[in-house]
């Protein structure tokens, strides 16, 4: 059975790079807590398609030999925008 492609997130955090695919938290505090604490990044736009490349391992659906896939953290796609944030 083949895996549905994900759509690619439209926010990634400056500080910890977590991804969003809720529009509304652009430019918002990021809500992940690794290691326990909050992070204090904020949300910044990634919402064009040239921002984003489809995992070639996954074919964009996140998953890998019936696991989460190693190369994109099971995002299904790889941030690629030239500058960064």
């Amino acid at each position: 059975m083949l895996a549905t492609k994900k759509m690619h997130p439209v926010g990634v955090c400056k500080k910890c790079h977590g991804i969003t695919y809720r529009t509304e938290a652009i430019e918002q505090r990021c809500g992940r807590s690794p290691q326990g604490k909050r992070c204090r990044g904020v949300f910044k736009n990634a919402t064009s398609d040239a921002d984003w490349k489809e995992c070639t391992a996954c074919k964009g659906s996140g998953k890998y030999e019936a696991r989460l896939c190693p190369f994109c953290s099971g995002i299904g796609w790889n941030f690629v925008r030239i500058g960064g944030l």
